[in-house]
């Protein structure tokens, strides 16, 4: 739908006069005072983020970005105070309403909430500069450029007038936007701000304790849950003793819910409810549960790790082969061949895994941290069988998130246990069940072939992968071969032959977005294997990889994949500089 202006500002968190201006992160557009008049086949309402400049000169920026640790509450006002010439301070980054049909982009996750959002932020603020210095100077009747804005005020230079952003920003907000892509930015020589330490925002409230995240909710009424999940993945329960566990003092309920499938992969278990977390969790360990395994009780550690091995031992997909590394191989004058070999892991989130859920009267209220409120929202509807715009979702400060939270699994079994409980439940996942029920990193296997010839030049480089790859899990008829090579497809030393094949291995566990996902893995095993190489060719490693980061003639990046080697080479030796590579250690 088309969300005009009044109605954005009727319906959400900015009420009240001032400047509204919409942003677009991915694509740094801009939009201004919107007519109300909806115009035909308009698309829907494009923005990710809106700021608001009030009469009091203080100014709100509304994002669809969730805080889970990584300092963008600072890092995004920081941006747009640089830009609009305004005391940091006087910016505070608000958390936006879950409102699918006015912010297209409510995940968070990528690392990219800084790298996505740093340009068009930055013409956002040189907007709401531009645009204050056009309504100071028509107020004076003087021309632009003999204004200058500086900490939120319009100064005259010939006559020393002066304005506030509050004083003008009623009629700022009468003017016509101009064009983002246009608008003057700030050198980077005179950021004030931008690269200069600035204390976060949130560190008071954390060091103090005022701060709110998710296991801090508290509303009237509220229970708590804990759930007993199956200690292999797919298996259920078959017999427990709810009697004992109800005579635990302050276990209030004990039943089941069954796993919950269609991309939210959900356990299901035995669910106790009590006064307090820690009745529950005494509850549960008095259900003396008896477990049907299911199919997945024979999958193991070793035989993943033999499957993996296995798997590097055959050909797989060719996901890039350049020249000839087979007749080189064959006549290389000193070959390597290794064996890495990397586990699951859990992301292990500082904060426990938790949310709150109140179910009523036909309409649901949640307290999430989450990367993806929307998708919380989805679910929560979807389990409860009500229209997503029933379900209010407030997204809390995260102790940490890495993707772990990017998950609708627990969102799920917190919407399916409140469904039954009738009042506000809070579920919490101990660390045992964080550890044991996560959404883990794909366990990998890789085999490295390579060759040095009698010069030490490193002629080839054979690569096979083999992974219980994320894809596969989520949809095991997909190719997963292009999602798990990033970070070893695009190797940009010069070798001039090179070979990357990859072969998928099933599983049962769980797999999804942990950290920097493939290059978390593809990053180390390329590293290390070329310091073996360094080793075989009797080179000290830092000069054995700058002399492969050439950069070819005209080169020119194909997609936002392709790697500079120039640019790596700038980065190497700097970091050599600044670590003083080569010179004798102190004693």
């Amino acid at each position: 739908m088309t969300v005009s202006r009044r109605r954005f500002i009727a319906g959400s968190a900015v009420a009240g006069a001032g400047l509204l201006i919409g942003v677009r992160f991915s694509g740094a557009r801009l939009q201004g005072q919107e007519s109300d008049k909806a115009k035909p086949k308009a698309p829907p309402n494009p923005f990710d983020a809106y700021i608001h400049v009030r009469p009091d000169g203080k100014i709100s920026l509304i994002v669809a970005k969730s805080e889970m640790g990584q300092g963008i509450k600072t890092g995004l006002a920081m941006i747009l105070a640089e830009e609009a010439e305004v005391d940091f301070r006087s910016v505070s980054v608000e958390q936006a309403e879950t409102r699918p049909d006015l912010y297209e982009h409510m995940g968070t996750g990528g690392s990219g909430s800084t790298q996505e959002n740093f340009m068009p932020l930055r013409r956002a603020g040189a907007t709401v500069r531009e645009l204050m210095i056009t309504a100071a100077a028509q107020k004076w009747n003087v021309p632009k450029k003999d204004c200058e804005a500086k900490n939120a005020t319009v100064v005259h230079g010939n006559s020393g007038r002066k304005a506030t952003y509050g004083e003008l920003v009623e009629a700022a907000r009468k003017l016509p936007l101009p064009d983002s892509q246009k608008v003057e930015l700030k050198d980077a020589a005179d950021f004030a701000l931008i690269g200069h330490a600035t204390p976060r925002v949130d560190i008071p409230s954390k060091v103090n304790g005022s701060a709110g995240f998710g296991i801090d909710v508290r509303v009237p009424d509220m229970l708590f849950a804990v759930v007993a999940r199956c200690p292999t993945f797919g298996g259920k329960a078959t017999k427990f003793d709810a009697a004992k566990a109800k005579s635990v003092a302050g276990v209030r309920d004990v039943f089941e819910i069954p796993a919950f499938g269609a991309d939210k992969f959900t356990a299901g278990g035995v669910v106790v409810v009590a006064n307090s977390t820690w009745a529950a969790m005494k509850g549960r360990d008095a259900l003396g549960v008896t477990w049907d395994r299911g199919a997945a009780v024979s999958e193991s550690s070793d035989a993943m790790r033999q499957a993996l091995r296995a798997a590097t031992r055959k050909p797989g997909k060719r996901v890039r082969n350049d020249g000839d590394v087979d007749k080189v191989l064959a006549n290389g004058a000193k070959k390597i061949d290794v064996v890495y070999e990397l586990p699951l892991l859990a992301h292990a989130t500082m904060e426990p895994m938790n949310i709150t859920v109140h179910v009523r009267n036909g309409e649901a209220e949640v307290w999430a941290p989450t990367q993806s409120p929307d998708w919380v929202q989805g679910t929560v509807a979807q389990v409860l069988d009500l229209k997503p715009e029933k379900v209010i979702v407030h997204t809390t400060l995260m102790g940490g998130g890495f993707g772990r939270r990017y998950m609708a699994d627990f969102p799920a079994e917190a919407a399916q246990i409140a469904k039954v409980v009738g009042k506000p439940v809070q579920l919490v996942w101990s660390r045992e069940d964080d550890m044991t029920h996560d959404f883990y990193r794909p366990a990998t296997c890789h085999r490295m072939q390579g060759a040095v010839d009698a010069n030490g030049k490193p002629v080839a480089w054979f690569h096979t992968l083999a992974s219980t790859s994320i894809k596969g899990y989520w949809d095991p008829k997909a190719d997963a071969a292009e999602d798990e090579s990033g970070g070893a497809r695009q190797v940009a030393y010069a070798i001039p032959n090179v070979r990357l094949e990859f072969n998928a291995v099933t599983s049962a566990v769980p797999r999804a977005w942990w950290r920097s996902v493939e290059n978390s893995f593809n990053g180390f095993v390329v590293e290390s294997f070329i310091d073996e190489l360094a080793v075989a060719a009797g080179k000290d490693p830092y000069e054995f990889r700058r002399g492969l980061l050439v950069k070819p003639a005209n080169w020119k990046a194909k997609n936002e994949d392709d790697v500079d080697a120039g640019r790596l080479r700038a980065v190497l030796e700097l970091a050599a500089q600044k670590a003083g590579w080569g010179t004798p250690l102190p004693k």
